[in-house]
């Protein structure tokens, strides 16, 4: 709680900061913005008015020549020279800076704006009539408003110094006020900031080291979990075995068993022929052969010390194998269309336990509903992955728990029945032995002209697995 005021505290001062450093900027944009404007109408204003005074004496020349010798050339000039200063003084009459330019311009004892029009007035006179009498007018006012003009630029030049100054000293302040306020912000913000970096730095770490802590407790959780899930997924595999193999020897087992009992019971009433021994002892023979090849075919099933080349084929081949005690009278149907000459380097075991436990949930799944029952199984490969996709059409999943049937113990099946284990671990073995994906969908299939709808595992793993 108090790490929290002091946040908020520390916050409101820095915005208190910005906000000050904001006004220095615009402040300092407003100063220079007034002393570029006032140097720039300031130097215009002197620039003309002592542009004036030549004029003045030009105008006053070109007056003389033109009643010397009466060109209109002289004349043109004359009057171009006095419209000039017309726009000229109509330039600075609106840009009066002070009082004490207006006092210049309209006050005695210079009233210089009176004189200057004077002036024009005496040249337009000039213009009109040019004699004599009207000349001597012209360069009578033009000596007499040459040094009213030199005390206005004087004056401009004296406002201008003075604006530079004020403006010189408002730039100090800027400069003042914005150290001052960098001063501050060290005082107030950034030291704070760094005692509570610090502070927090040194609480992330605790954190960081109990976190740590708690990864390595819950990794070494996580891995023994696996471990009871990959042992359970085994030894339910296991079950699957052991059932297949007490299904396929349940017949050899019975005929061996009726060979013994008839042999007995010819020996007891001494009907026992050679012929029907050297009979009975080939039927055990050969149902004992069955017996020890049965044995012969899953013994290897578990050895994962070791990778091989195998084909998806056989891997098909030996799921269903196992599985035939599930599938035997159950009218479901396993469509297969697999690509030929798919070779892979990889632990097949675990792959033919991948495909048994998806079998086995699409068995669940086909089981509670009427014929048909499908289970397609295609394999393809394309840029250098391979493509596995099994379906049943068993309308698919609830989109409700599609997202949650990876989840380990997760289970939509009695817990007599299902421990939500199994695809759990298939995606474990994919991910980790195989460096592959799986996912699952509800997806159609069209067979013979019809259209069915189920669950759809997608697995997707390299076209070559390194040694």
């Amino acid at each position: 709680m108090k790490n929290l005021f002091n946040l908020k505290k520390l916050t409101l001062v820095y915005f208190i900061v910005f906000l000050s450093l904001v006004f220095w900027a615009f402040f300092a944009y407003s100063t220079m913005n007034q002393m570029i404007s006032s140097q720039k109408i300031y130097a215009k204003i002197i620039n003309i008015t002592g542009k004036q005074r030549m004029l003045s004496q030009r105008t006053a020349l070109m007056a003389k020549l033109s009643f010397e010798n009466g060109t209109s050339d002289y004349i043109d000039k004359t009057a171009h020279l006095l419209n000039q200063m017309k726009e000229d003084h109509k330039f600075i009459i609106s840009n009066i800076t002070s009082n004490e330019i207006k006092d210049i311009y309209f006050k005695k004892p210079n009233y210089l704006d009176f004189h200057v029009q004077a002036y024009f007035k005496s040249v337009d006179n000039f213009l009109s009539n040019k004699s004599k009498e009207n000349l001597l007018r012209v360069e009578e006012f033009s000596n007499d408003i040459l040094p009213r003009l030199d005390n206005a630029v004087t004056q401009f030049e004296v406002e201008s110094d003075k604006k530079i100054e004020k403006l010189m000293k408002q730039e100090l302040f800027i400069l003042l006020g914005t150290l001052l306020t960098i001063l501050l912000e060290a005082v107030l913000i950034v030291i704070p900031s760094i005692r509570y970096n610090k502070q927090k730095e040194h609480e992330l770490k605790e954190l960081n080291n109990s976190l740590s802590k708690q990864v390595d407790a819950a990794i070494k959780k996580s891995k023994k979990q696996d471990l009871i899930i990959a042992e359970h997924s085994k030894n339910l595999t296991m079950k699957e075995i052991l059932n297949n193999i007490a299904h396929q020897w349940r017949q050899p087992l019975s005929i061996i068993t009726t060979c013994t009992s008839g042999l007995r019971l010819k020996k007891d009433f001494n009907n026992l022929s050679d012929e029907d021994l050297q009979e009975s002892i080939d039927i055990i023979l050969k149902n004992s052969n069955y017996l020890s090849n049965t044995i012969e075919n899953f013994r290897d099933f578990f050895d994962e010390s070791f990778n091989t080349y195998y084909t998806f084929n056989e891997v098909t081949n030996k799921a269903k194998e196992l599985l035939a005690h599930r599938l035997e009278n159950k009218n479901i149907s396993i469509i297969e269309n697999i690509e030929k000459d798919i070779s892979y380097f990889g632990n097949e075991t675990r792959l033919v336990q991948v495909f048994i436990q998806i079998l086995n949930n699409s068995i669940d799944v086909l089981l509670e509903q009427e014929l048909p029952r499908y289970i397609f199984i295609d394999v393809k490969t394309k840029n250098d992955l391979i493509f596995i996709q099994i379906q049943d059409n068993g309308l698919g999943i609830n989109e409700k728990i599609q997202d949650k049937i990876f989840e380990p113990y997760f289970t939509t099946k009695h817990q007599s029945i299902g421990k939500g284990i199994d695809l759990y671990n298939c995606k474990q073995m994919i991910e980790s032995l195989f460096k592959g994906k799986i996912t699952a969908s509800n997806k159609e299939k069209y067979f013979q002209d019809k259209k069915y709808k189920g669950a759809c595992f997608t697995i997707t793993i390299p076209l070559k697995e390194e040694n």
